[in-house]
């Protein structure tokens, strides 16, 4: 997939083009737990928070199908783990309601790694 996504880009396609549903190609990756395909789009310039229709970003899509290296690559990205569906929830959430606890835990890593980092900076 990923030489496949690298053609497409060299040629022009619109890296946050969306579908009819406010989906783009890196909330594709990361529901379907593509993580090389999901660092391709994001070196390119992919908007790592846009919301489709029902609010869901890429790390929402990831705390929903479990995808809890994806999950995390995105927070170490800047992915905002704020965010909201429209139904009012987080990324944490999603993953608590639909029992992930890899993405549970990887969020719980990254929280960590914030922690840590701004220990070392004070």
């Amino acid at each position: 997939h990923v030489q496949v996504v690298e053609t497409l880009l060299r040629h022009g396609v619109e890296i946050n083009l969306q579908s009819i549903r406010g989906t783009t190609a890196l909330v594709f990756a990361a529901r379907s737990g593509q993580e090389r395909v999901m660092d391709v789009l994001l070196q390119h310039g992919a908007e790592i928070d846009l919301q489709d229709i029902d609010g869901y970003t890429a790390l929402a899509n990831a705390a929903c199908y479990g995808h809890p290296i994806v999950l995390l690559c995105l927070l170490r990205a800047g992915a905002d783990m704020a965010l909201r569906t429209a139904a009012g929830e987080t990324a944490l959430q999603i993953a608590k309601e639909k029992g992930h606890t890899e993405c549970i835990a990887a969020i719980r890593t990254f929280l960590g790694e914030v922690a840590a980092a701004r220990r070392d900076a004070a």
